[in-house]
């Protein structure tokens, strides 16, 4: 809390008081759960600054992912393992394939689709969205305000924070682990709902795989901004809610996945029946 208070004295940002409380005090989480085509299931998220979108709970798994790989004549595996090894390209195209396909179905509206989330509706995700300028480009933002986890404050993270690389990480990799952290993951190992959920009701915003965004990391490259961390992290610094990171679109890794958000384009109408939410 001392830290996010410097935050905000230090650039004279009023509003950014207000936002102290995201990483302590816990809202009653928000009643709701839509589940699509895949089983996937979404709850909405506030945006700070916009209307509000529906994230998916957890990070897309392997059993979401196959039947859009098999559509291209791959093999795929349908466990409900977080899908790793997955590209921003990739995602993307998932996304595509996913919103015509529940369109066609009449799963979703006309002025639905889904995509990856932006860099700021993440931050909205993990408590941070009142706390940032939308606007910043992500690699401004990244690492700014200090001492606020996804689970909170405290260091090592409590039981509950995700999958990180622990204790029982120590055989593969015996200089780099949490010493003070038990996840019960062996090394390696990914399962979803690893986290204890947030006040929102998603899970794994720590660890497991990192998190394709939208944007870019740094206009002109095409570095695009992943968050989160992974089952490999280890950092303070690398696990802060607004740490981001980058790699290129065609990217692959065993740390690397994705999560989708269901966003409407068309402008909001107040009056009007929320499409299939």
């Amino acid at each position: 809390m001392v830290a996010l208070l410097a935050t905000a004295l230090r650039t004279g940002l009023a509003w950014a008081l207000a936002a102290l409380v995201s990483c302590t005090l816990a809202p009653t989480p928000r009643a709701g759960v839509w589940v699509n085509s895949l089983g996937m299931e979404l709850v909405e998220v506030p945006v700070a600054g916009d209307r509000p979108l529906r994230m998916a709970c957890v990070e897309t798994q392997e059993r979401h992912l196959a039947p859009f790989r098999r559509s291209l004549g791959q093999s795929a595996p349908a466990s409900a393992r977080p899908a790793a090894r997955v590209s921003w390209m990739e995602a993307r195209a998932f996304c595509d394939w996913l919103t015509q396909r529940e369109r066609q179905a009449g799963v979703i509206g006309p002025g639905q689709r889904y995509r990856l989330p932006t860099d700021h509706e993440w931050s909205c995700a993990v408590g941070l969205g009142d706390l940032e300028k939308a606007g910043d480009l992500p690699e401004a933002k990244s690492g700014r305000i200090a001492g606020c986890f996804p689970w909170g404050e405290t260091w090592p993270p409590p039981a509950g924070a995700g999958n990180l690389c622990g204790r029982e990480s120590r055989r593969d990799f015996p200089e780099s682990f949490i010493s003070d952290y038990r996840d019960g993951m062996p090394c390696g190992r990914l399962a979803a709902r690893a986290s204890a959920p947030n006040a929102l009701g998603l899970f794994d915003l720590s660890g497991s795989l990192w998190e394709w965004c939208e944007d870019r990391y740094r206009e002109g490259t095409d570095w695009r901004v992943l968050r989160g961390g992974s089952w490999k992290s280890i950092r303070p610094q690398t696990l802060l809610s607004s740490h981001r990171t980058h790699d290129p679109e065609g990217y692959r890794s065993d740390s690397v996945g994705f999560r989708c958000v269901l966003v409407e384009e068309f402008p909001w109408d107040a009056e009007r029946e929320t499409l299939n939410f």
